[in-house]
């Protein structure tokens, strides 16, 4: 596996959650995490954490991925501050449950807009540094909501809309990108019991899987070696009952 130290890394959403475990994964591995997310005070926590571990991490970066002025602002940051960018992980999405007419337009357009039209624009503007590189990753955590064969277990419609867009923008890159030296990849996780509400009265600890087992796949794909793609990862617990008649 390629885990060079120093390989610096954006993450999305990287103030709580799933992106704050891949952040403190890649810091141990000796990379430099780049936070991104909207709340700044969060990835400030995120960053102490890190630094005070002994590890290192660059300055948070603001960047709400349902407001592409704010998403212009931060890849100007980010290519300023770190034009070396290795890698770039999507994972800034929000959660969205219930059936279609309990939620507002407002609701449904920031779901949409952060998940796809942010992922894709944010990818926009950091893709030519990142084929600048020897190599270079883009990786996305899409979830099993974006497969086609998937139950909505308790997603909204909008929600898996979402995500089968970011299935296909990936799909897209990766024809995109195949003769060059950046790797597109994606993960598709289950439900992750730090990240969503179970709300069909199971156990989320004993039935969902947990962010670290997450981010440990996101890392494990990003070191491995260049020539070495793991194109689509999908990941649930042992004992599944996800594809359920």
């Amino acid at each position: 596996m390629t885990s060079r130290p120093g390989r610096k890394i954006a993450v999305t959403g990287a103030g709580r959650g799933l992106g704050r475990a891949v952040a403190m994964m890649a810091a141990r591995r000796g990379w430099v995490p780049i936070l991104l997310g909207r709340s700044v005070a969060d990835l400030e926590r995120v960053a102490q954490d890190i630094r005070q571990a002994g590890l290192s991490a660059s300055d948070p970066v603001e960047c709400d991925l349902s407001n592409l002025d704010s998403i212009a602002a931060a890849s100007a940051e980010i290519t300023r501050e770190h034009p070396d960018l290795d890698a770039l992980v999507h994972n800034g999405c929000t959660w969205l449950a219930g059936q279609l007419d309990t939620h507002t337009d407002a609701e449904i357009e920031f779901v949409i807009t952060s998940a796809l039209t942010g992922t894709i624009a944010l990818t926009r503007c950091l893709l030519p540094f990142l084929r600048a590189r020897p190599y270079a990753d883009i990786h996305t955590v899409v979830s099993m909501s974006g497969l086609r064969y998937a139950p909505l277990l308790g997603a909204s419609a909008a929600f898996m809309a979402a995500k089968a867009g970011q299935d296909g923008f990936t799909l897209g890159l990766v024809q995109e990108l195949r003769e060059t030296d950046v790797r597109v990849t994606a993960t598709y996780p289950g439900l992750i019991s730090e990240e969503m509400l179970i709300d069909d009265n199971r156990s989320a600890t004993q039935k969902s899987l947990s962010v670290d087992d997450v981010a440990d796949a996101v890392l494990y794909a990003i070191s491995a070696p260049p020539h070495v793609a793991f194109r689509q990862i999908v990941i649930e617990r042992s004992r599944s009952d996800f594809l359920r008649p």
